[in-house]
């Protein structure tokens, strides 16, 4: 008797051994998920659009994977609606991108709606990418509404980080300003982009960040991080119409903001983030040398 049940035993391994080997498995692919999601990330600052979209397509095959094994499959719902939302950047076209970001969304809806602190501004942040993706199609009209929804939203929005946050605040307002600027609304595109600026400034202070150190940005917040590009752009945009308007002093301060942020895109590496914060820290010379003057005929 003993020894038939020992065969048994041996050719129907036991239930904590397939046990052990599920939770070997998600351990593993969960490992993985975080990798190819953050090389993703780092690709996309770094300038390596394709690097970036292998990455990124590798993370959302990992995150469906992980729902469909998992016993828990609502336990990594946030890494799929995250996935999404990071790979409709890449690839496929418009259409596509938004057939991504509509799953996103609904997935933090879900989630939202059980933990609105942890998952309301993701939510909304995957609104604002829809809105980029309508922009993108041509549709800025229907991006400039959306974008303005989108602020009331993340303004109303609980947050576990209000820095995180009023970032993403930051953010919708520069891409609401640039749509503006594209239809022609200058002062009203440059209001939103003042905003935002003064806003993420604001959200540099709070954090304490030590930006007069190099690598400021490379020890900074990932959500930080991937402001940055947008931020940066907002800053250029701002400089290069005050100072057409010659209003110098302003001009000059996003001046120093375009030079600071694209100085922290410089230290995460790529030879393309070195050469574009070279030029522009070469034309913010130039504002910040025309502000001291105008300064001193005052």
């Amino acid at each position: 008797m003993f020894m038939a049940r020992h065969e048994r035993s041996a050719r129907h391994p036991s239930a904590r051994m397939a046990s052990g080997r599920r939770a070997l498995r998600l351990s593993t692919l969960e490992r993985r998920y975080d990798f190819h999601l953050g090389e993703a990330f780092r690709a996309a600052l770094q300038g390596s659009h394709d690097k970036a979209a292998g990455h990124s397509e590798r993370a959302l095959l990992i995150s469906r994977e992980l729902c469909a094994v998992g016993a828990d499959a609502a336990s990594h719902q946030p890494a799929l609606a995250a996935a999404l939302c990071a790979h409709a950047g890449y690839g496929g076209g418009t259409w596509q991108a938004i057939a991504l970001l509509t799953e996103s969304a609904g997935h933090y809806a879900a989630l939202a709606e059980a933990d609105p602190a942890a998952y309301e501004v993701p939510r909304i942040d995957v609104l604002t990418r829809i809105a980029l993706a309508a922009d993108a199609a041509g549709s800025t009209q229907d991006a400039i509404s959306l974008l303005r929804e989108v602020v009331g939203m993340y303004l109303k929005a609980l947050a576990a980080d209000t820095e995180e946050r009023d970032l993403a605040l930051a953010r919708a307002r520069f891409h609401l300003g640039r749509c503006l600027l594209k239809t022609g609304m200058e002062e009203d595109g440059l209001a939103e982009s003042q905003a935002g600026l003064e806003l993420a400034a604001d959200v540099l202070d709070r954090l304490q960040v030590r930006t007069a150190e190099p690598g400021w940005l490379v020890a900074a917040p990932p959500y930080l991080q991937l402001a940055a590009p947008d931020w940066a752009a907002a800053a250029v945009r701002a400089m290069t119409l005050h100072a057409a308007a010659m209003r110098w002093q302003q001009a000059a301060t996003a001046a120093r903001t375009a030079v600071l942020v694209t100085g922290g895109l410089a230290d995460l590496g790529g030879e393309s983030l070195r050469d574009a914060h070279a030029a522009i820290k070469s034309r913010a010379d130039q504002v910040i040398e025309q502000a001291a003057r105008a300064d001193g005929r005052s």
